[in-house]
């Protein structure tokens, strides 16, 4: 990870597929609509995340591997407890 885009990249992707698929589940919408619709957000949010220029600038890689290891971690472990 050599940019802070690819880290908030990493962290997007977690958020998305954490977040979203539950939420899909629970509305009740069906399995090849959850995916198609989740295949096309990860780009569209990809997208976004490469037009900010703060996360433009330089990591080293331990610091931004250990970012995204924590943000996952937090998120998938905030979703557990408050989604379910």
């Amino acid at each position: 990870m050599k940019k802070w885009e690819n880290v908030a990249q990493g962290i997007a992707i977690v958020i998305v597929l954490t977040l979203i698929s539950f939420y899909f589940e629970k509305i009740g919408i069906s399995f090849w609509l959850k995916y198609i619709t989740i295949i096309i957000i990860i780009p569209l949010v990809m997208y976004v995340v490469s037009k900010i220029k703060v996360l433009q600038k330089p990591v080293s890689k331990k610091r931004g591997w250990l970012t995204f290891t924590v943000a996952s971690i937090f998120i998938i472990f905030i979703s557990d407890f408050v989604l379910k």
